[in-house]
């Protein structure tokens, strides 16, 4: 018997199932939820980050999208919402295309 303690994916009970195998699960609430979801951010950026191939990055950044989706829901924000709030901000500060690293500011 494996212990895990962690948020998974909605289909996680049904592919255990079909493996022959019986996991036991509880519904999280919200506070307890977003806590989760931000461990998985955590673990999900790290994942991306020992990705070797463009194939597995592409896997991860698309489970780190996940992610930002589920905690777009808990901060009861639109995608269409967080998209509006991101536009702003690149208006603002700009994006990452220049590809700029700063070194130091002097007073």
């Amino acid at each position: 018997m494996a212990y895990y303690n962690k948020l998974v994916r909605d289909k996680i009970p049904e592919l255990l199932e079909q493996a022959g195998k019986k996991g036991t699960f509880r519904i999280l609430g919200d506070k307890e939820f977003e806590s989760e979801l931000k461990k998985k951010l955590v673990e999900g950026v790290k994942e991306y980050r020992e990705a070797d191939s463009e194939i597995d990055a592409a896997e991860e950044l698309a489970g780190l999208f996940e992610i930002m989706i589920a905690l777009a829901k808990v901060h009861h924000l639109t995608l269409r919402e967080l998209e509006e709030i991101r536009l702003e901000k690149a208006r603002k500060h700009g994006r990452f295309h220049e590809r700029l690293f700063l070194i130091k500011v002097e007073d």
